[in-house]
């Protein structure tokens, strides 16, 4: 039993999503999960299948990398992975087709481990350069498992990173993920998690209409791996804004009634004016997840938008920052994320191919930048042998001719930028050049003396 949104008499939008969401989370609470072939092999949402079939195009898996002081034995590492796997049930299984040919997620077979590299380097930042070979090594979903790790190792330094295909997670949930690994690094060891619902159900959509629902014929040469579109290459470049300039972007885009997000739009938008297209599209994802309650597991729990810069029309930084959150304003809603996923899934629903969601991608979704900012993250510091020093990503790239991606984490209060790019980065690197004009927007004002 799944209650739909046209079960219900004329009740507003976000009252009806938000009813449906508490009812249906008591339902599956309460239902026997095993008694299904859906909820043994569980059936791709329609963002997951949306991440699924474009991946089959190029590649969309994505990473993150967390440098550490300190370091450990290989195979406590891999006692870690281990601890991490059981705890999160995304992180052990492939993605196969059912006897109706629709995508669906199943259990692996026997204790398969988390696929662990290791390098030996000598260099602080080389592991940047092992990272963009990370971009172009391809997950194969019908095997599993759709996460795999790299270990760097210097003397008394490390740096892990994680690359997850994307049907199985976002940039938030894996960093909860990296959070596990090093605490289980720590001897700290997490309850497992449940399998994490579809977005679907979770806003009253029908699964079962997914689970019929076969992909288009023309994606079968896609999944033979026949007419898979290969990727250069990407640069990767780090930046990290001082403590004290951390502090002063959040306190100025406050004081000016914007955000971190709204501030860090407007500096891409300007300094890029002069060798962009105008106007700029920026496309930012938002986390659902806590509007939805879906916890800590690894899954994917997101909403998008785009928004288009008007320089002519926004003149001042702070006026660009102010339009970016206001144009952003409510996509973690319940009602949005609700309107979202209807629109995602009457796209799949369509029988659309993988050719048509790369036109569709184009012509609806296309940007010049994707920000993707995880936001803050309140995470020990001190594993043990380990410290934490820097949290980096997520590291993708959307396919869209053009696009550069920046990711955002924020650990401790510190903003750490990371940029992946497939165009020319300029003579003045993006990174610095959206430093040099925060520390030049939010220079102390009186009341923040």
């Amino acid at each position: 039993m799944v209650i739909r949104l046209t079960d219900i008499g004329d009740i507003s939008n976000a009252r009806l999503s938000i009813i449906l969401h508490y009812i249906n989370k008591i339902f599956y609470m309460k239902k026997n999960e095993s008694t299904t072939e859906i909820k043994k092999h569980r059936t791709l949402g329609s963002l997951e299948r949306f991440f699924w079939l474009l991946d089959h195009h190029h590649p969309l898996h994505f990473s993150i990398a967390a440098e550490l002081n300190g370091t450990a034995p290989v195979e406590q590492w891999f006692k870690a992975l281990n601890a991490i796997k059981e705890q999160h049930p995304l992180l052990r299984v492939s993605i196969n087709l059912n006897e109706n040919n629709a995508p669906v997620f199943v259990p692996l077979a026997g204790d398969v481990p988390i696929p662990l590299r290791i390098v030996q380097y000598t260099e602080n930042n080389s592991w940047k350069a092992e990272l963009k070979q990370e971009h172009i090594t391809r997950f194969s979903p019908s095997e599993g498992p759709l996460i795999r790790a790299v270990l760097y190792e210097c003397p008394h330094r490390s740096v892990i990173i994680l690359s997850a295909h994307h049907s199985i997670a976002d940039g938030r949930s894996l960093s909860y993920v990296l959070n596990d690994l090093l605490n289980a690094m720590n001897g700290k060891f997490t309850e497992p998690n449940a399998m994490p619902l579809a977005t679907d159900e979770q806003v009253g959509l029908i699964m079962d209409d997914l689970h019929k629902l076969p992909i288009n014929e023309a994606d079968f040469v896609f999944l033979e791996g026949n007419s898979t579109v290969e990727r250069a290459l990407p640069q990767v470049d780090t930046l990290r804004l001082s403590p004290e300039l951390s502090t002063r972007v959040r306190q100025r885009a406050r004081q000016e009634g914007t955000t971190v997000h709204g501030a860090l739009s407007a500096a891409l938008a300007l300094v890029s004016k002069d060798w962009k297209p105008q106007p700029l599209r920026i496309w930012s994802p938002a986390s659902a997840r806590e509007t939805l309650e879906s916890g800590y597991s690894a899954s994917l729990q997101l909403t998008t938008k785009t928004v288009s810069f008007d320089l002519e029309e926004h003149r001042t930084f702070w006026d660009v920052a102010r339009y970016s959150n206001a144009s952003l304003a409510g996509v973690g809603s319940m009602e949005y994320i609700t309107g979202y996923t209807q629109e995602l899934s009457g796209l799949i629903s369509s029988g659309i191919d993988i050719n048509g969601l790369v036109e569709f991608g184009e012509t609806v979704i296309a940007n010049e930048y994707l920000l993707t900012n995880i936001g803050a993250l309140n995470f020990d510091t001190d594993f043990g042998n380990l410290q934490l020093e820097a949290l980096w990503g997520p590291f993708v790239l959307t396919g869209y001719e053009g696009s550069q991606t920046i990711g955002v984490t924020s650990i401790n209060g510190i903003i750490h930028l990371a940029l992946t790019t497939l165009a020319h980065i300029e003579a003045k690197p993006l990174l610095e050049a959206v430093e040099d004009l925060l520390m030049e927007e939010c220079a102390l004002v009186d009341n923040l003396r």
